[in-house]
This record gives structure tokens, C-alpha cells and sequence, in this order.
């Protein structure tokens, strides 16, 4: 506590206890009073430094909005998830993987591509392709679902730990444009 000559303060400032007996104690109103008096000084001083900052602030600065930057619509998100196994899990030497879609149909590779109609494809320890760039043939890291399905177990996969990367793609299998990707990374256990 700090001290003064008749009056003991607390933390705040706050004058709490009188030393001289002739002092009479500061009643609930007094201490509030002096609360209110310093919330009110911050506030205003805040306020201040908010006005100073948007008057100071060059010409073609727009002032940051409180609303979401994303325009309001009523067409979900496009993207791809992986449903299981989820991020960190201890699987193997079999990894089963299910997964799930927003905003995109799912449905066999027709080779064309028609508006939010695609098909799933997962990298294993491999980065996806370019965005315009057509998916290269299945191999044992790359797999086409072209068939619709939204399940595929990888077999036998080594210990240690492996990243899966879904992705959906038109029925040419190249990625989708616009439709997010999904990443888990899992341990395979020996």
C-alpha cells in the first residue's frame, strides 16, 4: 500500500484507511467517486486518441469496419473435408480415410466439367498440383475416387508420419477452382 501523511491508498490510488483518528474514514460514495473520475479520464482520453488517429489518417486510408469483409450469401462454402482419421491420430499400417463435401456435388468422373459437380482425389506424402494442371494418374500416393466414392484405405504404409491432402476435381480431374482443400497429418505406428 502507499502511504501519505493522514490517509492509507490501495493499489488503485484509493484512499482506504485514515492514520490519524481526527480523520474521518472516506465513505463508499468517496472511494466510487474517485473510481469514476479515473474510468471517466481513460474513456475520454481513449476516445481522444481514436478521433486524433482517424483525423491524422492519410486521404485514402478507409477506417477499419466492425462488419465482416466477406459479402453476406446464401451459397455455402466450397470445400473438402476429411472426416477420418483426424489431425494427429495414431493409425496403421492401414489408414482409412472418409470424407465429406460442402458446397460441391459428388459424383463419377464424367470428363467434362459441369458448374459444382466433382469428384475426390488424396495425395499421401505429396503436394497437390497446380490449380490448372490435371491430376497425374492414380499411383500409390495419388488416388482418384472417380468413382463417386468418398472412402479409400491406403494399405500397408510404412511407420512414421505420413500427410493426406484431399482435393476435389472436375470430371477432367483438374482441381476445382474456389473449393478448399482439406490437410490431416497421422502417425502410422510400427
Amino acid at each position: 500500500m502507499r502511504q501519505s501523511s493522514a490517509w492509507s491508498f490501495n493499489h488503485a490510488g484509493n484512499r482506504l484507511i485514515s492514520r490519524d483518528p481526527t480523520h474521518h474514514p472516506p465513505t463508499h460514495m468517496t472511494i466510487q467517486s474517485t473510481i469514476d473520475r479515473r474510468a471517466i479520464a481513460v474513456r475520454s482520453f481513449t476516445l481522444a486518441a481514436f478521433a486524433l488517429g482517424a483525423a491524422c489518417a492519410p486521404a485514402g486510408d478507409k477506417p477499419a469496419s466492425t462488419e465482416s469483409a466477406a459479402p453476406a450469401t446464401s451459397e455455402p462454402a466450397k470445400l473438402v473435408a476429411i472426416l477420418s482419421p483426424t489431425e494427429g491420430d495414431t493409425v496403421g499400417p492401414n489408414i482409412a480415410v472418409t470424407l465429406g463435401a460442402t458446397g460441391v456435388t459428388i459424383e463419377k468422373a464424367s470428363g467434362v466439367r459441369a458448374e459444382g459437380i466433382g469428384h475426390h482425389h488424396l495425395f499421401l506424402d505429396t503436394d497437390p498440383t497446380a490449380a490448372d494442371a490435371p491430376i497425374p494418374p492414380a499411383t500409390p500416393t495419388v488416388v482418384h475416387l472417380g468413382t463417386g466414392a468418398n472412402e479409400y484405405t491406403f494399405t500397408a504404409i510404412a511407420p512414421g508420419p505420413h500427410r493426406i491432402i484431399a482435393v476435389i476435381a472436375w470430371g477432367d480431374h483438374v482441381p476445382m477452382v474456389g473449393v478448399r482443400t482439406d490437410t490431416v497429418n497421422v502417425v502410422v505406428k510400427k
